[in-house]
Order: C-alpha cells, then sequence, then structure tokens
C-alpha cells in the first residue's frame, strides 16, 4: 500500500474516538504517515485538550459514551471557528452526511476506514489549512482602514478625530472606541497606542467575541481565574495598552474577572501613592455607544464605567464625502501596485461617482469596490464605467421590495460564488456585524462563515 505524500505536520491534530482497539489502529497508522494525534476517549476529555492544545485539525468520532459528537463538534467551532473537524461514523446515510457538513465539519468518513482514506483527509484538511494561512499572510492590506488610510483628509469630522487622538494619546486612562464597523475603530486604536508614551511597547489586542468563558479567561490572564499566577494579555501589557474587541460580548464571568483585576490594580497603584492612571491602558474596539443606557450594553455597570472614562466616536463615511477623493487618489496607485496593473490616478468623474453612492460598510467597501475595479480593467487612468455597481449606489434605481423574482432579478449576471457572498455579508449587516445571529438566520455553522470570509480577505480585525 502506497499512502498520499503528507506536508510536514505543523498543525495539532487530536483523535477523539472511544473504541480502545480503534484508536490504538488509528494513532498507529497516522504516526507512520508522520503525525503525532493527541488522543481522546470521550467528548468531556476532548474539549479540555482541545482548549489545552488548541488543534487546528480533529478526527472526531461520531458516537461517543458521555455525548453526541455533533455537540462536542458545536463546541469546538464556537471556541476555534478555524479549526477542521472530520467526523467519522459508521453511519453511511447520506442525510448525516449533509447534517455533518452543515453544522461546520471539514470532512465526513464512513467506517470502516482504510489507511489511505484516513491519511488522505488529515493531510488534506492540513494542506489546506497551510495554504490558507499562506494566503492570508499574503493579501494587500486594506489601505482605507488602516492607520494611514483612516486619517487621510480635511473634512471636519476626520479633524476633529485627529484633535481627539491626539489630546488623548497623552492620557492614561481608558478609552472607549465606538462606531460602525468598517469605519477604522481598530486603525484609531493603533494610532492611538503609537502616538501615546506606550507606543516602545506593542499593542496587545484580544477579540472578545470569538471564545468561551474559559478560553477568554486563558486569554486575558493565563490561568481560568484572576487570582492565579501573572500571566495573558493583561500580563503581557504592563505598561502598554490592551486593545479589547467588543467587550460587551465577554461572558459575565469572564467581565466580573476583569473588574476584580482592575480593582486590584487600581488598589496596588494608590499603595504606592500614585493617583494616576494603572499600568494597563484598556482600549475598548466597540460597535455600542457608551453614551446609551448602561443596562443595554450587556456590560456589568461597574466594569463599564472604568472601561468608559474617555471616549472616541468614528465618523462614517457619509460625514466626511469631501474626504473621498483624497481618499480614493492616494491608494489607487498602490492597490495597481498590488494588482500588477498600470492605473495611476483616477479621473474626476470616477470620483463624482463615488461620492454620490452611499456606503454602509464605509472605509472597507469603498477599498473593496476600488479592488475590484483594478482587478478587473487596466489602464493609466480609472474611469467611473469602469467601477463596479453596489446594491446601494444613492443614483441607483431602487427596487420594489417584497417578492423572491426581485431578488432574482437582482443576481441576474452574478455568479454563484458572488451571489453567495453577497449574502452572507448582507446578513452579517443585518445584525449588526454578529457573524453568530447571521449564521442562525442563514441555518448554516458560523465557522462556515467565518472560514468564507477568510477566504475572501475580510477580515474583521483589519480595519474594523
Amino acid at each position: 500500500m502506497t499512502l498520499p505524500p503528507v506536508p510536514r505536520p505543523d498543525a495539532r491534530l487530536l483523535l477523539v474516538e472511544d473504541t480502545p482497539s480503534l484508536q490504538m489502529l488509528y494513532r498507529a497508522v497516522l504516526r507512520k504517515a508522520g503525525f503525532a494525534p493527541i488522543c481522546a476517549a470521550s467528548g468531556t476529555e476532548a474539549l479540555e485538550l482541545f482548549a489545552l492544545h488548541e488543534p487546528q485539525i480533529v478526527l472526531l468520532d461520531r458516537m461517543l459514551p458521555d455525548c453526541d459528537g455533533f455537540h462536542v463538534m458545536t463546541e469546538m467551532l464556537r471556541r476555534d471557528p478555524g479549526a477542521r473537524i472530520i467526523v467519522i461514523s459508521a453511519d453511511a446515510a447520506i442525510a448525516n452526511a449533509v447534517e455533518a457538513t452543515r453544522r461546520g465539519a471539514h470532512d465526513y468518513l464512513v467506517k470502516p476506514l482504510g489507511d489511505t482514506r484516513l491519511v488522505s483527509a488529515v493531510a488534506g484538511a492540513m494542506a489546506q489549512a497551510a495554504r490558507e494561512r499562506q494566503t492570508l499572510a499574503c493579501l494587500p492590506a486594506p489601505l482605507l482602514a488602516s492607520s494611514d488610510g483612516v486619517f487621510q483628509g480635511t473634512s471636519p469630522a476626520i479633524l476633529r478625530l485627529r484633535a481627539q487622538v491626539e489630546a488623548m494619546a497623552a492620557s492614561g486612562a481608558n478609552v472607549v472606541i465606538h462606531g460602525d464597523s468598517g469605519t477604522g475603530r481598530h486603525a484609531c486604536a493603533e494610532r492611538l497606542h503609537a502616538t501615546s508614551s506606550r507606543a516602545d511597547k506593542r499593542l496587545v489586542t484580544v477579540d472578545c467575541t470569538r471564545a468561551g468563558e474559559s478560553e477568554l479567561m486563558h486569554a486575558l490572564f493565563g490561568t481560568q481565574s484572576p487570582d492565579g499566577p501573572p500571566g495573558g494579555a493583561f500580563e503581557t501589557a504592563r505598561g502598554s495598552s490592551l486593545a479589547l474587541h467588543e467587550p460587551q460580548d465577554m461572558p459575565h464571568g469572564v467581565q466580573l474577572a476583569l473588574l476584580k483585576r482592575l480593582r486590584q490594580d487600581e488598589l496596588a497603584h494608590q499603595a504606592v501613592g500614585r493617583n494616576g492612571p494603572t499600568n494597563v491602558r484598556i482600549i475598548s474596539i466597540t460597535r455600542l455607544d457608551p453614551r446609551s443606557d448602561v443596562r443595554a450594553t450587556g456590560l456589568d455597570p461597574d466594569l463599564f464605567y472604568r472601561l468608559a472614562v474617555l471616549a472616541i466616536e468614528m465618523p462614517g463615511l457619509d460625514q466626511r464625502r469631501e474626504d473621498i477623493a483624497t481618499l480614493v487618489d492616494n491608494c489607487i496607485a498602490t492597490l495597481a501596485r498590488q494588482e500588477g496593473k498600470r492605473f495611476a490616478r483616477i479621473a474626476p468623474d470616477a470620483v463624482a461617482d463615488l461620492s454620490a453612492r452611499d456606503w454602509p460598510g464605509h472605509l472597507r467597501q469603498l477599498g473593496n469596490l476600488l479592488r475590484q475595479a483594478v482587478v478587473m480593467h487596466d489602464g493609466e487612468v480609472l474611469q467611473a464605467a469602469m467601477l463596479p455597481a453596489t446594491a446601494t449606489d444613492a443614483h441607483a434605481p431602487s427596487a420594489a421590495p417584497g417578492t423572491a423574482d426581485d431578488t432574482i432579478d437582482a443576481l441576474a449576471g452574478v455568479t454563484l460564488a458572488e451571489a453567495e457572498r453577497r449574502l452572507i455579508e448582507a446578513a452579517i449587516a443585518r445584525h449588526d456585524g454578529s457573524v453568530p445571529q447571521a449564521a442562525r438566520e442563514l441555518d448554516i455553522a458560523p465557522s462556515t462563515i467565518y472560514r468564507k470570509r477568510m477566504v475572501w480577505g475580510g477580515a474583521d480585525s483589519q480595519g474594523g
């Protein structure tokens, strides 16, 4: 028997199989092929090892002694949407394979397994993971949503934003940066840190939307409890800034743990005779307006008032339309270089066209549209006729709402992949950027959306 070539394993592999003889067999085959699986015999053990080792590939038996394998898969994908789960089952029913895929499984294998099929499935999952990591590493930065791009222009809104950042950079007080996704909230946090006295240390960032309570505890404190030994992002950010992405999405237990750590720091700070800010500056990046009723924010009130000492509201693109000419003119040549095209400038009629449109996705949407135009055309001057239409053009005729035929007509001439992308992004927008809620509406696994968005190059962590 000749096994397929296996890429060098650079991702951890977790094997979950409760039958001892099968676990031993699979482990022997995988080790012979060059893999070193971590093994679990129950759902509980699998989740514990998943949290401890953070494997990228999981071979998961469908039937486990303590719970359903689908339940384990759902929990794993909730903790890490990028994990690739290969479900193993003795049931060859197509319905089960479809259900596994709908829930976010990467592959579905039917027992009895041949050595070649088992190794091929693992090798394929690892190869795909490696390709995606390489693709993401090579993706061009979102120019308009970068720190340099966000702060370009002379509109009153951007001048006010610059002044706020400059004033707040000199302080060590906690800051809330709020506004729509796509306005450049993360870029603002980076600039705030880079212009502060803490700029000699890196900005530490924690995403509070994609992990459960135990994972966030570990990410923030390096342990499952704030009373444990120092560690985690909070300790790493000593003397620096800690950016929390959507802190209102933290489980209540994590909020209380963070509040406790902040209180401890305040007491320690006061004990040495200091009345100023503590040694970790927290920058909260959120879609919520801190001026709203604290009970509607989802944050513990005491924690809310500690985080929201200062506030920056990110202006939407509709508040700075006069900056569009500067924004697009400054990035078109860079986009052309990234895509191997000749464009050096954008025509006045194209600028006028862009300035007349609505931009619910703000800077990110504008940048994506410009990149589409550059990819699909060539020349030295980007003309208005080269710009793709958008469903939200201010000058486009509005469609009558309500019928399925309207939706079909709107997608005429669009590829299936692009139609799928539009439907997913529209669902996310309807739910204020919440991928889990959009996934529930579309009846698919959140991990499926995360994976597709990584392929599209629309990672929220950049420029959000």
